[in-house]
């Protein structure tokens, strides 16, 4: 049994909290009327998301509230709120759910406002729909039969019979699926023509864009490709350049070091020639000194003829004055004056000079006693000769001395000239090598301040061309040679010429093309996402129909042979069945038109029921009685719910129209519908009540609240043989 209880309070005329338990398969609510026991069919119906206030029998929804009643000494006051909750038993897990007991419930306010709640949780009811279709409580509730409404199913259309009877065979939660599969696929269908649509609007825009993009990127590529190339050359010349700075620098400082010690060396070698290579100096000190010389032998001579003749006169006084004449003499030591005054002017040496000075003083001193004695001559000649040749003599010897001593420096000049020559010489050679030396160490030092130039007038022209990468490359790479150099130039200039030529195209095009093109793509990936959707849902619509179809036929076979069946135990015999019937044409004229154009449309097919009572000539449903109609319904709600049973079944009053005969085999059929599905029956009938195991009894008192009453047959059996036994 799933039913476990029901729990009313405030609705209606349950003011005071009531629950009803279900522990059989059958349960019969009794009472008079107007106690209210068809409100607790009302509170099943509502409670499971009934939305028509016509089938609750009010008219809005705070009628459903206990709105206060009873007399002055008994006065209840109105409620604010009613709820209803159906317990059900989930041990098996007929409910789709984790919990061993479902509850539901359905409260609903003065204001209108309606709650519902799945064990204490607050739910839409969609989710109620839903839950109750997967196990056959669908929103026809076919499974509640209302007091009047017995042959609800007789007076339906062929459509709505037949949606009774896919509800019944517990196909409603399929025709569920199916329709939110065929709204999905509309949704779907049109989401895909809106995506189709967009997609064809931006199409000539991005074929726009993709040209220029593809002009874009080839500049972007050609940009790339020389910048690339442009920093593999910037990285190769700086580690070159860096590498010939080194290298110069490395050349560079040997050579200076050793221009610098050879010019330190030719200077002083120069220096030296500067001194000592004077050959015309040397020559004419030379010449000085012979002429001193000559000059000395000459007077030394003079001096010996003189000192011959004085020693001559000496020995012979009269001859030698007779002989030599005084004029003479003055003569001779006039002209020896004159010489040595030559000789003291051409000497180079102070020694010299001194010497002949003085000689030349003596000399005049002579020639003075000779003029200031003339008139004493005669009487002094012995004396002065004697005199004048002692002078003579030392003046002799005095230039000897002179002469030796000129000699001597004569030899010594000469000697050191000779020296001189040679060092000369052999330095001259020895300057020659060094000039020779310093002139290929400059060249050699020159083609290094060339290398140095070039390698400045490169870096100049990367500073003016490539700044930026100057700036943040670093030197790597291999060495480059001049052609290599000159291939990078070309093709650097080429890829810059290529750019000029491609012209200026605005980066934001590329970034709409972008962003264009990826919606392009979200918007084919989204088509074909729906379409793929779409292919789906009508695979599984397919299904669908294809499973629906297919359970009727099985379902409507059995109902009808069951029905058949029921139809001939109440009635005694006949025969009763339903039949699809087939789709029509019918017009219907619009309101719209004034002219009372007719439109054809198609009826969708449906269900007639056929029945055949015995002893009458009846086959149209219209033509049967009151009875007939509600034996006929119950013989077919019967059929539905042994086909496939409902987890309960609410009868309210559904045998109110049957006499005697006709309510035991109603009676009957109770306890063997009892056997396959739990039943609520609300009843007057006795034999009805017979069939029940819990009968709850219902009255209402002056205050105006239902209250129940409640006994098990089987325990009222054991109180009524206890009895007996003792009496």
């Amino acid at each position: 049994m799933l039913l476990k209880r029901l729990e009313i309070s405030g609705f209606k005329s349950f003011a005071k909290a009531a629950t009803l338990e279900f522990p059989t398969r059958i349960t019969a609510i009794v009472g008079p009327n107007g106690s209210g026991k068809s409100n607790i069919a009302d509170a099943i119906r509502w409670v499971l998301g009934e939305q028509s206030m016509k089938h609750l029998r009010g008219k809005k929804g705070e009628d459903l509230i206990f709105g206060g009643g009873g007399d002055s000494s008994s006065q209840v006051a109105r409620l604010s709120k009613a709820s209803v909750s159906l317990v059900f038993d989930n041990k098996h897990k007929i409910f789709p759910a984790e919990f061993d007991e479902l509850i539901l419930s359905r409260r609903v306010y003065r204001d209108g406002v309606n709650d519902y709640v799945l064990n204490d949780s607050q739910v839409r009811l969609k989710d109620i729909i839903e839950l109750l279709s997967k196990v056959g409580l669908g929103a026809s509730q076919h499974h509640i039969i209302a007091q009047g409404d017995a042959d609800r199913i007789l007076y339906a259309s062929p459509k709505e019979r037949k949606g009774m009877v896919e509800e019944a065979l517990g196909l409603k939660i399929f025709e569920l699926k199916r329709g939110e599969a065929q709204k999905k696929l509309n949704s779907t269908e049109e989401n895909l023509k809106q995506v189709e649509s967009l997609k064809r609007e931006i199409q000539p825009h991005i074929k726009y864009l993709h040209s220029q993009a593809e002009k874009m990127k080839s500049v972007s590529e050609v940009r790339k490709q020389l910048e690339e190339l442009s920093a593999e050359y910037v990285t190769r010349e700086l580690t070159t350049l860096d590498n010939e700075d080194a290298e110069t620098e490395k050349g560079k400082a040997p050579l200076q070091k050793k221009i610098h010690e050879l010019e330190a060396s030719l200077k002083e070698s120069e220096s030296l020639l500067g001194k000592e290579n004077g050959a015309r100096k040397f020559f004419e000190e030379l010449k000085k000194f012979d002429e001193v010389l000559e000059a000395l032998t000459r007077r030394r001579r003079e001096l010996e003829r003189e000192i011959g003749r004085l020693e001559f006169m000496a020995k012979s006084p009269t001859a030698v004055s007779n002989t030599i004449p005084v004029e003479k003499v003055k003569e001779i030591l006039i002209g020896l004056a004159s010489e040595l005054e030559s000789v003291s002017r051409l000497g180079a040496m102070e020694s010299v000079r001194n010497a002949i000075f003085e000689t030349t003083q003596k000399i005049y001193s002579f020639l003075e006693s000779i003029n200031g004695q003339q008139s004493n001559a005669s009487q002094k000649t012995s004396l002065d000769e004697a005199e004048t040749l002692k002078r003579a003599k030392e003046a002799i010897s005095k230039l000897e001395a002179e002469e030796e001593e000129v000699l001597k420096k004569k030899k010594a000049i000469q000697s050191e000239y000779e020296m001189s020559a040679l060092k000369v010489q052999k330095e001259g050679s020895t300057l020659r090598q060094k000039t020779d030396e310093l002139s290929r160490l400059k060249d050699s030092l020159r083609e290094f301040a060339v290398r140095e130039e070039k390698v400045s007038l490169i870096r100049k022209e990367l500073d003016i061309d490539f700044t930026y990468l100057v700036r943040s490359a670093k030197p790597a790479g291999e060495f480059l040679n001049e052609s290599e150099r000159t291939v990078y130039r070309k093709k650097i200039e080429r890829f810059r010429i290529r750019l000029e030529e491609s012209g200026v195209v605005d980066e934001s095009v590329l970034k709409e093309y972008d962003e264009t093109k990826k919606r392009d793509e979200f918007l084919t990936k989204e088509s074909e996402d729906l379409r793929r959707t779409a292919d789906s849902l009508k695979e599984i619509f397919e299904e669908l129909e294809s499973k629906i179809s297919k359970d009727f036929d099985v379902g409507l076979v059995r109902i009808n042979k069951l029905f058949g069946e029921f139809f001939h135990e109440i009635f005694g015999g006949g025969k009763a069945e339903i039949k699809m019937t087939k789709p029509k044409k019918i017009k219907e004229q619009s309101e719209e038109d004034e002219e009372g154009w007719q439109e054809e449309i198609e009826e969708e097919s449906g269900l007639d029921i056929i029945v055949d009572i015995p002893r009458k000539r009846i086959k149209s449903l219209s033509m049967l009685s009151g009875g007939e109609r509600a034996l006929t319904s119950i013989a077919l709600l019967f059929a539905m719910s042994t086909v496939n049973p409902p987890p309960f079944l609410v009868l309210d009053e559904t045998d109110a129209a049957l006499d005697e005969a006709n309510s035991a085999r109603y009676s009957s059929m109770l306890k063997e519908l009892g056997k396959k599905t739990q039943l609520v029956v609300v009843t007057h009938n006795r034999e009805t009540m017979k069939a029940a195991d819990v009968l709850y009894g219902v009255t209402m008192g002056n205050d105006g609240v239902s209250k129940l009453l409640s006994i098990k047959f089987e325990e009222a059996e054991n109180v009524l043989t206890n009895r007996r036994s003792l009496s």
